[in-house]
């Protein structure tokens, strides 16, 4: 399967050049004005339209060899009315419109491959704001079977195949549930700030994958709690010969593909065996999401905890010296985080490197030895009272964080009140802030005492003028 041989082999260019991010706007207008206006999208309407939207980034075009033809003329100070048709034009030669000029008229209209609708879709979804949607794929597909496991109608078999594509989705949605906790796990050891991982794990990590999917397959939409009865219907449906041969009917009518009605047996077999070990697997995996979850949700309020206790000693201030130092030289950091330290580094230490060179500098030395066998070098005893030590004051520290404590410390904020949110939760230390966070955690246990609310605009305040976090709102249970 060849990409290009559908695609123009220059279609992705405008996306890799040095106005991307006007391409980028132009994409999401076109697709604006896709949807505006259906079939009939008039080039000067788009024109209008992608002026109207970004003409300070317009303005900005920097203009590139690849913009002007031999017979063009060279334009030194393009209009904003130039750009823009040099955009369109930059569009027409990557393959993602094709202009039609209507004959009695002459008014050009934008025409789109239906590749380029499918990959603006794409960037659309990827450069609009909107919080991405769960679909329900588990109870959609267990009311759909229940149905027609009562009313036995002639859609059965189509709901069969509707049932198998939306378990192939369920399939995909659920690896990438796994590939997304994993991956906001392994970007904890590039942070280095409390706040930017209270951010990733708030703002990015719960609004983008935890609360739009992971909070709906484990409630709503659980795969464990429908695994049962969607197995039930469809073994069934396979034991019962009447419905068997039905499904068979049906299936030579919809599918072509199926020469006989051996043929369409497999074929019904084969998708109900897919659906029942795809949803045992699937049941299985949460299990494993549910523990990398923990530990993500563990490591990240272990980071805060070392983030705001890190060491203030000599070493601890050397630590930050050489932590900003490596930053500067990888090229991670301009010197913005600590532009103070590396301007004082640069300004106190001049290092240099000595050095003669003579007749024999252009061989190396030759130098006779020979071979001592002495005897092994002895390991040394470890100090097993400093890691007894140690082990007992990490066992304090989870001992202070643990469910018993953080159900404590919310039973004390709700006091004779049926609801709170974060704004009348006293928090005067970094222990409070993380209890906070460890009670809105906790929240969704079977142990709680309370939910969380999430409201749609979340609220962000500061407590004690240094601890900033989103003003949730958090209600008794079977209140």
């Amino acid at each position: 399967m060849n990409l290009f041989s559908k695609i123009p082999d220059n279609f992705f260019s405008i996306l890799s050049s040095r106005n991307k991010n006007i391409y980028g706007l132009a994409l999401v207008t076109l697709y604006d004005a896709l949807i505006l206006y259906h079939n009939r999208i008039r080039k000067s309407d788009y024109l209008d339209l992608l002026r109207s939207r970004g003409e300070q980034e317009i303005s900005s075009l920097i203009l590139e060899e690849d913009d002007f033809d031999e017979d063009s003329p060279i334009i030194y100070e393009p209009t904003l009315a130039a750009k823009a048709n040099l955009i369109v034009r930059r569009l027409v030669e990557t393959g993602w419109i094709v202009i039609d000029t209507e004959i009695k008229s002459g008014a050009e209209y934008i025409l789109l491959p239906s590749y380029s609708i499918s990959m603006l879709k794409l960037v659309y979804e990827f450069m609009s704001d909107n919080e991405s949607k769960y679909i329900s794929f588990v109870h959609s597909t267990y009311a759909d079977l229940q149905m027609e496991d009562e009313n036995q109608s002639e859609f059965m078999y189509r709901t069969l195949m509707n049932a198998t594509n939306k378990t192939r989705d369920l399939e995909l949605e659920v690896t990438k549930l796994d590939h997304s906790i994993r991956v906001f796990h392994k970007q904890l050891s590039n942070i280095f700030s409390p706040n930017e991982v209270l951010t990733q794990h708030f703002d990015i990590a719960r609004e983008d994958v935890v609360d739009p999917i992971y909070h709906p397959l484990k409630t709503n939409d659980s795969i464990i709690l429908y695994n049962g009865p969607i197995s039930s219907i469809l073994k069934r449906w396979l034991l019962n010969e009447e419905v068997r041969n039905k499904l068979i009917d049906q299936a030579l009518i919809l599918n072509r593909s199926l020469k006989d009605r051996q043929d369409a047996e497999k074929d019904i077999v084969k998708k109900i065996n897919y659906i029942q070990d795809t949803y045992a697997k699937l049941a299985l995996e949460m299990d494993e999401i549910d523990k990398a979850q923990s530990s993500y949700t563990k490591a990240t309020t272990e980071k805060v905890i070392y983030l705001n206790n890190s060491d203030k000693t000599i070493k601890g201030k050397l630590e930050t010296i050489f932590l900003s130092l490596a930053k500067v030289i990888n090229g991670e950091d301009k010197g913005k985080v600590y532009p103070g330290i590396v301007r004082d580094i640069n300004n106190s230490i001049m290092l240099y490197q000595q050095g003669y060179i003579d007749s024999d500098s252009l061989t190396k030395p030759f130098r006779k030895s020979s071979r001592i066998d002495g005897d092994p070098m002895q390991l040394d005893d470890f100090n097993h009272e400093v890691n007894e030590g140690l082990m007992q004051s990490l066992l304090d520290i989870m001992d202070q964080y643990s469910d018993e404590r953080v159900m404590e410390f919310m039973a004390k904020a709700f006091k004779d009140n049926k609801e709170i949110d974060v704004k009348k939760i006293p928090v005067k230390s970094v222990e409070d802030f993380i209890m906070v966070i460890l009670g809105t955690v906790k929240a969704d246990s079977r142990h709680s005492f309370y939910n969380y609310v999430r409201p749609e605009n979340i609220e962000r305040i500061t407590k004690d003028e240094k601890y900033e976090m989103p003003n949730y709102s958090y209600v008794k249970k079977g209140e």
